[in-house]
């Protein structure tokens, strides 16, 4: 596994209510929400993708130094006192689903546009430690021969302090705790391929498995602050919020 300032990270999937948001979501996510959230102590940095099937829904990920990082007073006080543009922007959301994990394997030193997000639940807390060995070993061997150019999973912890009411169903099925692989390549039919092998890998160690969903890279940020912690939130974003909100 190669090296990374990470230990956690937090992925988030939704979708837009009404297809006449998409423009205002579009720049709220980007200037406003997604930059407030990664200057937060704890956020190492963030990454936005847009779906590449017709119904274009979103995938965010951040990079997290731990899941405590989602357990802070000032974490806690951006998702209990929005911003005016965050307030009005929550009721465009869609399918909203959000998973925090302890990061299990990353592997290459290099990402790529394109990304694959795959769940699967487990009845074990966490993979026994031999599979882990050998699902970090599988992965370790898709990058050494460019069949991956990046890859990370990992587990979510069932703790009450990093939950937050979800809006669609994991789609899985099963019992047990989930997971999730993010695998990334810059060929489509590399990559489809890749997550192909991987489901087939993961079919006999999983009681619930999902659906493959597809993502191109949009943006991304990392935090302003990680030399010297924010001791105050980040200021909105005003004059875009005027520009969707005024006559």
């Amino acid at each position: 596994m190669s090296g990374c300032d990470t230990a956690a990270f937090l992925a988030l999937w939704n979708g837009i209510a009404r297809e006449d948001d998409r423009a205002e979501y579009e720049h709220w996510h980007t200037f406003e929400h997604v930059p407030e959230r990664t200057a937060l102590p704890g956020f190492v940095e963030a990454e936005r993708y847009r779906s590449t099937d017709a119904a274009r829904s979103y995938f965010t990920l951040y990079r997290l130094a731990s899941l405590d990082a989602l357990d802070t007073p000032m974490y806690r006080d951006v998702f209990t006192h929005p911003t005016p543009w965050s307030a009005r922007m929550r009721a465009t959301l869609s399918d909203f689903y959000r998973l925090p994990c302890v990061q299990l394997g990353i592997h290459g030193l290099s990402r790529a546009p394109r990304l694959v997000t795959l769940r699967w639940r487990s009845n074990a807390a966490d993979l026994p430690a031999q599979l882990n060995v050998q699902l970090n070993a599988w992965l370790a061997e898709q990058v050494l021969h460019g069949r991956l150019v990046h890859a990370e999973w990992g587990w979510a912890p069932p703790s009450e302090a990093y939950w937050k009411p979800n809006m669609a169903d994991n789609g899985m099925g099963g019992e047990g705790v989930e997971h999730c692989a993010l695998l990334w390549h810059f060929d489509v039919p590399a990559l489809e391929a890749a997550c192909a092998a991987l489901t087939a890998f993961l079919q006999p160690l999983a009681s619930g498995l999902g659906t493959p969903q597809h993502f191109e890279l949009q943006s991304t940020v990392r935090n302003p602050s990680l030399r010297a912690p924010a001791t105050e939130r980040m200021a909105p974003h005003a004059t875009l919020f005027h520009h969707y909100t005024r006559g």
